[in-house]
């Protein structure tokens, strides 16, 4: 029954909230050049954590400690169902037809009519003996669930947190790997164009540039690879923190 109850609420909290619910765009990196990558720089940490409260996970259980904070209101209020009113209210016009007649006169009809209206007002008292020695212990139970909803809030909260700090400190350090791998990249593509040039003029064997082209493509391999994981721990990252990363 209180599964009901909570999707009902939850809805309703969803349908009336005044932030619409928009599907997480993660940034177009396939529009990044190299000298894009070179020049990225992730947010603060505390930028990060207080976006992610618009995680999917984080706003449940939000939701569902909004619900729990809605249902202890309403059990403050359960003594009111001891009482109850009632009221009715009544209009309308009433007929009379009738018929005259004696010895000396011919029958004849008559017909009246008349508005009347009225009301009635009353009160009610019923009090179930075990609700009303529950009363107490049923606002207190309602504490316990609030609090317990808040804490899972915040247990969420914490593994997103950690989430986010893994990604981060990941990213942090691909990012240097890039960089220097980039550099390499860069010296592999110079040294390849300087052994081109040489073997044109007949200063080095076919062996050598075979060599020197083999340490340029490890050098593209590897900063390619580089740059994949970065990509990936950047797009998780954007997910869990609701952050894009890349501004263009």
């Amino acid at each position: 029954m209180k599964q009901i109850i909570y999707s009902c609420l939850g809805l309703l909290l969803l349908f009336t909230s005044n932030t619409p619910i928009v599907a997480q765009e993660v940034s177009d990196y396939t529009q990044l050049s190299e000298e894009d990558y070179s020049n990225i720089t992730l947010p603060p940490l505390s930028v990060l954590f207080e976006n992610a409260k618009d995680n999917p996970i984080y706003e449940m259980a939000d939701v569902k400690a909004a619900v729990e904070r809605k249902l202890l209101a309403k059990e403050k209020r359960a003594f009111l169902g001891f009482f109850s009113l009632r009221g009715s209210y009544q209009y309308g016009t009433f007929g009379n037809e009738s018929t005259y007649t004696d010895v000396y006169v011919e029958p004849y009809p008559t017909y009246s009519t008349q508005a009347q209206n009225g009301y009635t007002v009353g009160a009610g008292v019923s009090i179930p003996l075990d609700d009303l020695f529950d009363l107490k212990a049923r606002v207190s139970r309602q504490k316990l669930n609030l609090k317990s909803a808040e804490l899972e809030r915040e247990i969420k909260y914490d593994e997103i947190k950690k989430n986010i700090i893994e990604m981060y400190t990941m990213a942090t350090s691909q990012i240097k790997v890039l960089q220097m791998r980039s550099e390499g990249l860069v010296l592999a593509n110079v040294q390849y164009e300087i052994s081109e040039k040489n073997f044109a003029n007949g200063t080095i064997e076919s062996t050598d540039l075979a060599t020197d082209k083999e340490r340029q493509s490890q050098a593209r391999e590897a900063y390619e690879k580089s740059k994949f994981e970065l990509t990936k721990s950047l797009m998780m990252l954007e997910i869990i923190s609701r952050t894009p990363i890349i501004r263009k």
